[in-house]
């Protein structure tokens, strides 16, 4: 992990010796007494800390040096065709890790109907993806999630999204970059990915009559999660949302 996240603000916290982030500070980056370690608080900023104390028994303290900003939120959401759980964990990884704004889920007419009663939903499991994303990305904004008993629903949820563009193979006869062409670099942009069967002709229909327009992404055929990423990667980079590199000085701690 490149970042250890914590849910609540802290100016100085014990880490008890079973808690996974003080096993990965002693255990992965052998951190001693005096060094600088970056952390995360969901949905505010990151902060440098310092290393106070090391107990014997395990546990550790570290005391808040300096706080700074988190990259925000892309102004991007995306819409997903349930998928089977494992493909639904990397996809849940992967947009946190790119910085959604908000993933939306249902139930899709090619998917299992068992997929939206999986633990990862019904117990909150798909938190804990998201959270991993963040450690990764270096980053402590939690993009919202909703899932959705129907397409209809989730329609209705992104209606007020300014361009609305659906992912499809076979029907869509513009490629994704000439489908968002180049939009205003903050104006909201909606990706809807079909599960792994792709989109059922019902599904088509609706997405279209609520003004979705289609684009593909070449002659390949991709995994959900690939091509999550690469939708998501290609409308960044047209509306130029990633022209700053990562920022974070530890100087002067």
């Amino acid at each position: 992990m490149n970042l250890i996240i914590f849910e609540d603000h802290f100016q100085r916290v014990q880490l008890k010796a079973n808690d996974p982030r003080a096993q990965h500070l002693r255990r992965v980056l052998r951190v001693r007494v005096g060094d600088t370690i970056c952390v995360g608080f969901v949905n505010a900023g990151r902060a440098w800390t310092q290393v106070r104390e090391l107990h014997t028994d395990g546990s550790l303290v570290l005391e808040l040096q300096r706080e700074e900003p988190s990259p925000e939120l892309l102004p991007i959401h995306g819409l997903f065709g349930m998928p089977r759980p494992h493909t639904a964990k990397r996809v849940l990884y992967e947009m946190a890790c790119l910085g959604l704004s908000s993933l939306h889920f249902f139930p899709a007419k090619n998917g299992e109907a068992s997929y939206a009663h999986s633990r990862l939903w019904t117990e909150d499991l798909w938190r804990e993806r998201m959270l991993a994303g963040l450690e990764q990305s270096f980053a402590t904004q939690l993009p919202e999630l909703f899932v959705h008993a129907n397409l209809a629903d989730a329609l209705a949820a992104l209606h007020p999204m300014g361009h609305k563009v659906a992912l499809d193979n076979y029907e869509a006869a513009k490629p994704l970059d000439q489908q968002l062409g180049f939009g205003a670099q903050n104006a909201s942009l909606a990706l809807a990915i079909g599960p792994e069967r792709g989109w059922a002709s019902e599904e088509r229909e609706q997405l279209r009559a609520a003004g979705w327009e289609f684009a593909h992404l070449g002659p390949r055929v991709l995994r959900v999660e690939t091509a999550s990423v690469a939708a998501v990667s290609l409308a960044a980079a047209r509306r130029g949302l990633w022209t700053q590199p990562t920022i974070s000085q530890s100087d002067g701690l």
